[in-house]
C-alpha cells in the first residue's frame, strides 16, 4: 500500500499520504462532551436537558426549549484557563499554562403561545417555539511540554522501522525535492543521514545506543474548537409532553504545532549532534447532524426526557507540512522542509443516546441528572479514494462504548439562585485506563421579570497519555498528562 502511494506521489507531486489521518483525528472530533454553553447549564455540569427553559437545551434535549413561555435572547461570554502537567521518562513534571477568552453562545427563541380571549390555552398544543443560535461545543486549546533521557531507543529507530522494506529509490531526493521540498517526512531523515541502510529495504537508526541514551523533549501547541449553528423547533402539548428537534451545522477549526527534539550522546562523534522535527497541521471544515428529543411531565414535580443525537458527518480538509533542522557533530547544519500538502476527507462521529430526569421542588429549587451512551467504535473515516479500511478496522478494535453521567442542582432564594454540578466522562479506549475526566461546577443567577444574569464556573480534571512514537515490538514510552481547566462564564438574558 505504501509503495503504491509513494509511486503516485512522485508522479502527481501533490498527493498526500494517508498516514496523516488516523483514528486520533476521529476521536478528537468525536470526544466532545457538551458541558454547557450558557452559565446556567455550565453550573449544572451540563445536566440541563430535562430542566429546559435554557437555550443550551438544544445541545442536550431540544424538547426542553418548549418550556419557554415567552420569547428570549441570550448571549454568553467566558474564559478558559488551562494548566497542563506532563511527565516523560525521568524528566519530571513540566508545567504549561494557557489563557483563552471564549465566545460561548448567542441564541434567540421565538415563542408562539396560543391565546383565547386573552388567556393562555391549556388544551392541545399550547405553544410552539423556534430557536436560532450559535453554541460552542468543544475547545482544543492546549499546551504540552515534556522532556527526558531515553536509554532504550531514539526517534530515528521509529523512522527506520517505519520505512522498513521500502526501496531506497523512494527515499532518495531529486533536484526538485531539494529546491521545492521533500515529498514525505521520512525522505528528510534519510537525506539528513539520521537513518542508514544495511541493504536495500533494510534500514537502521544512525546513532550508537551503546554509548548512552539520547535526550528527548517535545512540545505540542494546539488551538481551535468546534461550534454549532443550531436551528430548532419545539412544541408543548398541554404542559405534559414536550417535543423538540434541531438541525445542526458544525464548524471545525483546529491547528497543531508538534515539535520533537533529540540530542545525541556527546560520546558519539562523526554523525549528528541534535535535530528538531516540527510538524504543522491545520484542519478546517464543517459538518451536519441533528437531535430529536422528548420530555414527559407527569406532574408538577417530575420531568423525564430522552434524546437521540444523530451521527455528525464532518467534511474536513487538512493542510500540513514538516520541517527538520539537523546540527551535525562538525557544526554544519541542514534545514529541510516537505512540500505543503492538502487532503480532504470525512469523519462520521458516533450517535449519542441520552436519558434525562429532574425533580422540581416547587419554587425552591431542583435536582437534575443526565446519562449518555456513545459507542466510539462506530467512528468512521472516509474519502473519495476509500483509503481508510485499515483505520476503520483499528477503530472498531481500539474503542468502546462509553457512558457520561451529569448531575446538578439548584436552590432558589427569591430571585437569587445557587447552583452546583458534577460530571464524569466515560473512557472511549477499550483497553487500559489511560483516560479519565471529571468536572466539578457551580454558579449563581439573578432572575427578574424581563432579564436575567447568570454566572457559572467549572473545574475540569483530565488525565491521559500521549505517545510521541511507537516502534514495532517495543513497549512505547508515553507522556502522562494531567490537565486542569477552569472555565468562567457570564450569560445575559432578556425576554421580549
Amino acid at each position: 500500500m505504501r509503495k503504491y502511494i509513494v509511486t503516485i506521489a512522485i508522479l502527481g507531486l501533490l498527493i498526500t499520504k494517508i498516514e496523516a489521518q488516523s483514528d486520533v483525528d476521529a476521536l478528537r472530533f468525536s470526544l466532545t462532551p457538551i458541558l454547557g454553553s450558557t452559565a446556567k447549564s455550565l453550573s449544572l455540569a451540563g445536566a440541563s436537558g430535562a430542566v429546559g427553559a435554557d437555550q443550551s437545551a438544544v445541545l442536550s434535549n431540544p424538547a426542553g426549549l418548549a418550556q419557554f413561555k415567552s420569547s428570549s435572547f441570550n448571549i454568553s461570554l467566558g474564559t478558559n484557563t488551562v494548566k497542563n502537567q506532563a511527565s516523560y521518562l525521568d524528566g519530571g513534571n513540566k508545567t504549561s499554562n494557557l489563557f483563552v477568552p471564549q465566545f460561548s453562545s448567542v441564541n434567540v427563541v421565538w415563542t408562539n403561545r396560543k391565546m383565547k380571549r386573552g388567556n393562555p390555552v391549556k388544551k392541545g398544543w399550547v405553544n410552539t417555539n423556534f430557536q436560532l443560535g450559535y453554541n460552542r461545543i468543544a475547545d482544543f486549546n492546549k499546551n504540552i511540554s515534556y522532556s527526558g533521557v531515553n536509554t532504550q531507543n531514539s526517534y530515528t529507530d521509529y523512522i527506520a522501522d517505519y520505512v522498513q522494506g521500502l526501496d531506497v529509490s523512494a527515499l532518495d531526493a531529486n533536484d526538485e525535492q531539494l529546491s521545492q521540498g521533500f515529498y514525505y517526512f521520512d525522505n528528510m531523515f534519510w537525506y539528513g543521514y539520521l537513518i542508514d541502510s544495511a541493504s536495500n529495504g533494510n534500514y537502521f537508526a544512525n546513532y550508537d545506543p551503546a554509548d548512552g541514551g539520547v535526550t528527548q523533549k517535545g512540545q505540542i501547541i494546539s488551538r481551535g474548537g468546534m461550534g454549532e449553528y443550531n436551528m430548532a423547533f419545539a412544541a408543548n402539548f398541554e404542559h405534559k409532553v414536550y417535543f423538540g428537534a434541531s438541525f445542526n451545522v458544525t464548524q471545525v477549526k483546529y491547528s497543531e504545532k508538534n515539535t520533537f527534539s533529540e540530542g545525541d550522546n556527546p560520546l558519539t562523534i562523526g554523525n549528528w549532534n541534535s535535530f528538531d522535527f516540527k510538524r504543522n497541521l491545520e484542519t478546517s471544515g464543517y459538518g451536519i447532524g441533528g437531535r430529536l428529543g422528548v420530555v414527559f411531565r407527569p406532574n408538577n414535580n417530575i420531568r423525564i426526557g430522552g434524546t437521540i443525537h444523530t451521527p455528525t458527518k464532518l467534511m474536513l480538509t487538512d493542510n500540513y507540512s514538516d520541517n527538520l533542522y539537523v546540527v551535525y557533530d562538525d557544526g554544519t547544519t541542514e534545514n529541510l522542509n516537505t512540500i505543503d500538502k492538502e487532503f480532504s476527507y470525512n469523519i462520521t462521529t458516533p450517535a449519542k443516546y441520552g436519558l434525562q430526569g429532574a425533580y422540581i421542588f416547587g419554587k425552591k429549587g431542583l435536582i437534575t441528572a443526565e446519562i449518555e451512551s456513545i459507542d466510539y467504535s462506530t467512528m468512521n473515516l472516509s474519502s473519495s479514494d476509500n483509503l481508510f479500511d485499515e483505520n476503520n478496522s483499528s477503530i472498531a478494535d481500539k474503542y468502546q462504548n462509553a457512558t457520561n453521567l451529569k448531575i446538578g442542582g439548584e436552590y432558589v432564594i427569591n430571585s437569587f439562585t445557587l447552583r452546583g454540578g458534577f460530571a464524569t466522562i466515560g473512557n472511549p479506549i477499550a483497553e487500559g485506563d489511560q483516560y479519565s475526566r471529571k468536572i466539578i461546577s457551580g454558579g449563581f443567577g439573578i432572575h427578574e421579570k424581563n432579564w436575567a444574569f447568570d454566572f457559572g464556573m467549572s473545574k475540569d480534571l483530565t488525565s491521559d497519555v500521549y505517545v510521541p512514537y511507537s516502534i514495532t515490538g517495543v513497549a512505547p514510552s508515553g507522556v502522562s498528562n494531567k490537565l486542569t481547566g477552569t472555565r468562567l462564564m457570564l450569560t445575559l438574558s432578556t425576554k421580549f
